[in-house]
């Protein structure tokens, strides 16, 4: 029983770690895209005046955003979860 509990253990460990990499990877993606907008805007990459130029990136932004941010709060519920289920185990 205790092998049992031991390869379950295992295994959401693997879980978490996973779910830790992708919420780190989206947390970076979040802040690359913010800083490479930024920099583009105060270089004047990208003319904000322009209606087509502002809508574009609007709508590419709040794509990208809402994605990473999705991804990233998925991650966050499975790893609370995870961590539940593993204190239980240590009982």
């Amino acid at each position: 029983m205790k092998h049992k509990s031991q390869i379950r253990k295992n295994i959401l460990d693997l879980h978490f770690q996973k779910h830790l990499i992708i919420m780190s990877t989206s947390i970076i993606i979040i802040f690359t895209y913010l800083i490479a907008i930024t920099i583009s805007i105060i270089t004047k990459q990208v003319k904000l005046n322009e209606p087509t130029s502002a809508t574009t990136l609007i709508i590419l932004s709040l794509i990208i955003l809402y994605s990473s941010l999705t991804i990233f709060y998925n991650s966050l519920f499975h790893i609370n979860n995870i961590t539940k289920v593993l204190k239980q185990i240590k009982k």
